[in-house]
């Protein structure tokens, strides 16, 4: 199944904010001592995660340092505050691993380029999950995609959504999820060798491949998007059904971006909201 490319230039290097492949290095080598970052963690509603959840985020987090060759990384947990230290980082890398990583699939219901507002809002999760149209066209004209994404994830998959592109330069109006990223279970970056562009081959368990196959038969020649942590990363036209329980996400990627999408995506979400301290 082909997807094709249909949103420019979102689909670089700053794809979902886990571009983190060889930055220990970059930031001084890991044979040097890191910097400790903290993070507060909270769950999608505010409140405050089980002991359970903030160990499974734990060992999420070291699966995405294993998985993208950072050696010596040092994750702790104490109550509801996560500590992260990557050899030779200054804190830049250990922020990224710690983003929620949280893919779902949604339908693109319409979109618009983004337009500078004369008041810099993010408006709130009541306004951007409405099933009201006024209050979607209202928050769609309203909303600041240079401002930082408070949902960071955090959003209802059973509810629509207005949300940004992640290089800001698009508005977007998306349905409830059709499938969700726990349905995923592989995916790696590669060259499309038809296009010699990078994208990422997905993988989906059976309940996945079922979803998706229903739902892009149903919907050929529209648009859906990958959305990660709130916000639309790429957003393909529907080309063919997809009925082998596998997809190709084909942008504009460098190689880099693409080993990174599908990193977050094989790793999985965080099961809750970490936020820097500091």
């Amino acid at each position: 199944m082909s997807l094709s490319r249909s949103v420019g230039r979102w689909g670089r290097a700053t794809v979902i904010g886990l571009a983190i492949v060889a930055a220990a290095t970059a930031c001084g080598g890991q044979d040097k001592p890191g910097t400790a970052v903290a993070f507060l963690g909270r769950n999608a509603d505010g409140g405050i995660p089980s002991a359970g959840t903030m160990d499974q985020a734990r060992q999420t987090v070291e699966k995405r340092a294993e998985g993208l060759g950072l050696g010596k990384t040092t994750v702790s947990v104490d109550t509801d505050m996560m500590t992260i230290v990557v050899a030779g980082d200054d804190g830049s890398v250990a922020r990224l691993l710690a983003k929620t990583g949280r893919v779902l699939l949604r339908p693109v219901l319409t979109s618009k380029p983004f337009q500078v507002a004369t008041q810099r809002i993010v408006p709130g999760r009541d306004a951007r999950q409405s099933n009201d149209p006024a209050v979607q066209t209202a928050t769609m004209a309203g909303i600041d995609c240079r401002l930082p994404d408070p949902l960071l994830g955090g959003d209802d998959a059973t509810q629509p959504l207005v949300t940004c592109a992640n290089t800001a330069d698009t508005v977007y109006l998306l349905g409830p999820a059709v499938v969700d990223g726990r349905e995923i279970s592989d995916a790696k970056g590669a060259m499309d060798t038809r296009t010699a562009r990078y994208g990422v081959n997905v993988t989906f368990t059976d309940t996945g491949a079922r979803q998706f196959a229903q739902y892009t038969a149903a919907n050929l020649g529209k648009q859906f998007a990958f959305a990660v942590d709130s916000q639309v990363v790429s957003a393909p036209v529907i080309q063919s059904a997809v009925t082998g329980g596998q997809a190709q996400i084909v942008g504009n990627f460098t190689k880099e971006a693409a080993d990174n999408l599908a990193a977050a995506l094989r790793y999985g979400a965080l099961p809750t909201i970490l936020t820097p301290q500091g």
